[in-house]
């Protein structure tokens, strides 16, 4: 009985879905237009082929940028953690490892030069 209500709006919301299909196929346009099956851009017509190939290192600025970024949100957590801890010097500690691990990372980065674009 509970769960009665939501029983009532699931029907509802489906039976509404099927009933709002059932109308827009009746009564919809039949006609295929060649027109409306185009590529649309932002209403620029395209140019060129859509297979253009990009330069790597556009894909790896993005991946460095993800990786860092991402790390660096893991931080807050460990901000608020610490002033309710009771073992400070623990945080302090996985703290240490984890900037540690990321300026290892930022070091392989910058001596890999994978973020160099003049060659």
């Amino acid at each position: 009985m509970e769960f009665l209500s939501f029983i009532i709006f699931l029907t509802i919301a489906t039976v509404l879905g099927l009933v709002l299909m059932f109308i827009s196929n009746i009564l919809g346009q039949k006609v295929k237009i060649v027109r409306k099956n185009d590529v649309y851009e932002s209403g620029v017509n395209p140019v060129g082929s859509a297979t253009r190939q990009y330069d790597i290192k556009f894909y790896v600025t993005a991946i460095m940028f993800l990786l860092f970024d991402v790390e660096i949100v893991f931080l807050l957590p460990w901000a608020l953690a610490y002033n309710n801890a009771i073992d400070k010097g623990f945080l302090i500690a996985g703290f240490a490892f984890f900037i540690t691990v990321l300026l290892v990372g930022y070091i392989f980065v910058i001596n890999s030069k994978a973020l160099q674009w003049e060659e």
